[in-house]
């Protein structure tokens, strides 16, 4: 039995690398950087990163990880299958259809059923994934801002980490909104794309707390204020960076 086990997750894995790197990071890869303006600050904390590690950042659209992915994974995910990461996509809005159910298990994305409470099946998978040496994408508030707000954590992601005790790299990203806005389902171009990832958190100081709803929901809150935190730092970089430019741009001799 733990053969075949072990059978089925190397074929899983050469399906997900042929799906992913042959076909969907090249195609996400050219929108963000050829169709559009897409500047990526600090990746070197995801790159330099050992699995596992949760991956979290805002939520604008219903395309953020395929967005994000080819920005930040790679290139160290060609030669570290771990750094495909495992995503938690809402089960009605992707899993329609043989199609695109195939597309999306490829792609390691575990189905999550909202208002299911964070017992469901995909929440003990992706413990289990963690537990395993591998890498998660999620979003703290659990679905997308409609107002361009930061929401309110839930609590399944703070139970993740609480029974894992993994690090999580925080990011932080403006502009996806306007590549793909609500209610639209084609990629617009000619978009400015900002994306600020932040060093490694660790959460020891809870690891001795009890594994109960309010610990979870302390961690939750704790990576909502450290998503804002990211937001209120790019505003303050991305303006400094602007200021270094234009001094530059004056103080250049003109030939």
């Amino acid at each position: 039995m733990t053969f075949l086990r072990k059978l089925a997750d190397i074929l899983y894995s050469i399906i997900t690398y042929i799906v992913v790197v042959f076909g969907l990071v090249p195609l996400f890869g050219f929108i963000m950087k050829v169709l559009n303006r897409t500047e990526v600050r600090n990746v070197h904390h995801v790159q330099k990163a050992e699995p596992p590690f949760l991956f979290i950042s805002n939520h604008v659209t219903m395309l953020d990880d395929a967005f994000l992915g080819p920005l930040i994974f790679w290139p160290r995910a060609l030669w570290d299958w771990r750094f495909i990461p495992f995503h938690t996509p809402e089960k009605k809005n992707f899993f329609r259809g043989p199609f695109f159910s195939f597309m999306m298990w490829a792609a390691r994305s575990i189905p999550f059923t909202r208002g299911q409470g964070v017992f469901q099946p995909g929440m003990e998978r992706v413990i289990r994934l963690l537990k395993t040496g591998h890498v998660v994408h999620i979003y703290p508030e659990g679905t997308r801002t409609r107002s361009g707000d930061i929401g309110k954590g839930k609590i399944g992601v703070g139970r993740m980490i609480r029974e894992t005790g993994v690090k999580v790299i925080p990011c932080y990203h403006s502009g996806l909104g306007n590549v793909l806005p609500i209610g639209t389902k084609i990629p617009k171009t000619g978009k400015s794309v900002k994306v600020l990832i932040g060093e490694p958190i660790y959460f020891d100081e809870f690891m001795d707390l009890p594994n109960a709803p309010k610990t979870w929901q302390m961690i939750s809150d704790r990576l909502i204020e450290e998503i804002k935190t990211m937001r209120d730092r790019m505003s303050t970089e991305w303006s400094e960076l602007g200021a270094k430019t234009d001094e530059a741009q004056k103080t250049t001799p003109v030939p």
